[in-house]
């Protein structure tokens, strides 16, 4: 074990360090592999943190084995790394770990390497370590206590006291009791400036009924029915700083923008298809024009100015196939604190092995899908509520809607239960003959009132959205909200309302904006 200077002594096993840089230098692909990720950072040895960066270069431009004149050729222009190098006698450093390392070995050596890279970022952050490794005693018999825990082991333990300490000085985690009525005049003054409304969907009529993405909302949509789509178009309308504007034939700052956003990706393949969903939705250009790579006149110059737009706007993607109600409470957690995010787009619930496995084994016992829904749905609302952010979440219809004609929460995908949870709850569902025959006059006198140049001149509605609870909103359930969904762009467009029995009905629309 040797310790290195700096402001904080950085723990390090000599042995382990050379051992993992031995592997890469025989294979140099695992320093690629996402599996084992590793930052260049962790290495607190200079000389070994410019050869593993040497190595992961190489292998980034194509190189499947190492020689010394490869490393040589990479590191000479520049001058102090390779003096570096070249102080550390790196050829017989080279030599010597390549002929000591067994690759077989590489997952023992990059489990214990990050093991201490887990325990120094926790020294760095002021935590005391002495617990797993205290450097005041003997070496070996630390390294001894160190092997009985994982890295999983040292981050429960870390989290379980923050949690201990939240629960203690926590108010919102706090039973609290007081005189109702107790310093209401200073809400009603604080609701005057800034009312009850969460960050703006692209429809109006949504942003009216529910007062915006205010909470936890999900929204219900057959296989294929464009959940992702509309989850993904409401995200760039409450995250992304600019848009195309057909009417305008300019691009436009979208006021609605309210700080940075989420999406929480489960099956969407994530540069291919969420990158130019994206971009389509910024620059207006269909979609399949972007993935063919053929573009109308002006189109092109749209789309790369959509790219400078999107890499400005702090728009995260988080690919999360795998999912339990662990990792999903740790990815918006860590967002909404270090990144800002302020709207949380996951799509979707559902009961998939991972999060199964995990519920059951908490409970002890096999859990029925409805119940692994509503465990993971309650978790979600609660970290929702816990981090302040505005969260919308996909979930598929069970098949029962097809019977009915008008869904219920009994369509959802596990039933009603997990409704409880949720301060809203929506099915979109296409429009049924029935609908279309009997709103025909409506569609015909909409289409007289408006001439939106991005959706061309007569438009059918192709969704219904209809509105299954909404907690606090001013107007009753059983709302159905006719709308158009581009679907190669992800835009919207608002049509009309109207009640249970298709008869058009006044919905207030609410456009949310911010000021600069």
């Amino acid at each position: 074990m040797r310790q290195i200077g700096g402001d904080v002594a950085i723990l390090i096993d000599n042995t382990i360090n050379d051992r993992l840089l031995g592997c890469y230098l025989q294979r140099p692909e695992l320093t690629l592999d996402s599996k084992y990720p590793i930052d260049k950072d962790e290495w607190g040895i200079l000389f070994q943190k410019i050869l593993y960066a040497t190595v992961y270069n190489l292998a980034l431009n194509g190189c499947k084995s190492i020689s010394l004149l490869d490393i040589t050729e990479f590191v000479k222009p520049y001058k102090s790394e390779y003096n570096v190098l070249q102080d550390n006698n790196f050829e017989d450093y080279v030599t010597t770990v390549v002929e000591l390392t067994d690759v077989d070995n590489f997952e023992y050596y990059y489990t214990e390497f990050r093991k201490f890279s887990c325990l120094n970022t926790y020294k760095e952050k002021g935590f005391d370590i002495k617990k797993f490794y205290d450097e005041d005693k003997n070496e070996e018999s630390q390294l001894e206590n160190l092997n009985q825990y994982s890295i999983e082991d040292i981050v429960n333990y870390y989290e379980g006291l923050q949690v201990g300490i939240k629960r203690q000085f926590n108010v919102k985690r706090v039973k609290e009791e007081y005189v109702a009525g107790t310093d209401f005049m200073e809400s009603k003054e604080r609701f005057k400036e800034s009312p009850l409304i969460g960050n703006s969907f692209q429809s109006e009529y949504l942003n009216g009924i529910y007062r915006g993405m205010y909470g936890f909302i999900i929204r219900g949509a057959k296989s294929g029915g464009g959940k992702s789509v509309t989850s993904m178009g409401d995200l760039c309308k409450a995250t992304i700083k600019e848009y195309y504007d057909f009417n305008k034939q300019c691009y436009v700052k979208n006021k609605s923008r309210k700080g940075a956003g989420l999406f929480i990706n489960t099956e969407l393949d994530l540069r291919d298809e969420l990158d130019p969903m994206i971009i389509a939705w910024i620059s207006g250009v269909p979609r399949n024009h972007i993935i063919d790579g053929s573009y109308e006149e002006g189109e092109e110059e749209r789309v790369d100015r959509a790219s400078d737009i999107l890499l400005d706007s702090e728009l995260y993607i988080c690919d999360d196939p795998c999912f339990t109600s662990k990792s999903l409470i740790e990815t918006i957690k860590d967002y909404a604190l270090n990144k800002n995010v302020q709207t949380v787009c996951f799509d979707y619930i559902c009961s998939q092995g991972f999060v199964q496995k995990e519920i059951s084994s908490e409970t002890k016992v096999p859990q029925r899908e409805d119940m692994i829904l509503l465990a993971l749905t309650d978790r979600l609302k609660q970290i929702q509520r816990e981090c302040g952010v505005s969260l919308i979440s996909a979930v598929q219809t069970n098949g029962q809607e097809d019977n009915m004609e008008y869904p219920t929460e009994s369509c959802l995908a596990g039933g009603k239960s997990q409704v409880r949870k949720t301060d809203g709850t929506m099915i979109m569902l296409p429009p049924t003959k029935k609908e279309l025959s009997q709103l025909e006059m409506a569609i015909a006198k909409w289409n007289r009132e408006n001439n939106s140049q991005s959706f061309g001149n007569t438009i059918r509605p192709n969704n219904v959205v209809h509105i299954i609870k909404g907690r606090g909103s001013k107007y009753p359930k059983n709302i159905k909200v006719f709308q158009y969904i581009d679907l190669s762009t992800s835009r919207t467009l608002d049509m009309f309302c109207t009640d249970k029995q298709n008869n058009p009905i006044n919905v207030d629309k609410l456009k949310i904006e911010y000021d600069d």
